[in-house]
């Protein structure tokens, strides 16, 4: 499995923004970037393949894709309430999604965006997540091992006879 033929992780955070706005959802850099990272295991566990072309990060409160929070970041502890742009720009990042893609984002959101971002760095912080395996084994902001967040996944799927319907 490749991270091959996946989105800008700055394009997954600008459909999340989409969907939380269309659902009247506030949402903050950090939970931004932990729906991003929900997208992008459950993607890898439930389609077989990553949302994200980049691997998230083990920073010290939970996994970060360093783009998304560079695009962001000016919005502090804030509501994100502006898209990530083209630099130099005033282009909103946008990748076409497929409709599956689209969906799982959606059901990303409805069944995560109602958590306080603090809640959803426990969850992830959580022993033997693939947060955690990292920093043990490669230390803070080394890159998660896609293979770890799949079989991280995949498990938690498997517990909860979670699936894509055929």
């Amino acid at each position: 499995m490749t991270r091959d033929n996946a989105h800008d992780p700055r394009a997954i955070a600008n459909r999340i923004l989409e969907i939380c706005n269309k659902q009247g959802r506030k949402v903050t850099l950090m939970q931004l970037i932990k729906l991003v990272y929900l997208a992008d295991g459950w993607s890898t566990a439930l389609r077989g393949k990553p949302m994200s072309a980049l691997a998230p990060q083990a920073w010290q409160y939970g996994p970060v894709y360093p783009t998304v929070y560079k695009a962001f970041k000016r919005f502090g502890s804030g509501n994100v309430t502006e898209k990530a742009q083209v630099r130099g720009t005033d282009i909103a990042i946008s990748e076409q999604f497929s409709a599956d893609e689209d969906a799982l984002m959606r059901q990303v959101v409805d069944s995560y965006g109602k958590y306080h971002a603090f809640r959803l760095s426990e969850i992830m912080h959580r022993e033997g997540t693939p947060w955690d395996q990292t920093i043990k084994s490669d230390g803070l902001y080394a890159e998660i091992p896609l293979e770890v967040i799949a079989e991280h996944f995949r498990e938690i799927a498997s517990q909860r006879e979670v699936g894509i319907p055929a």
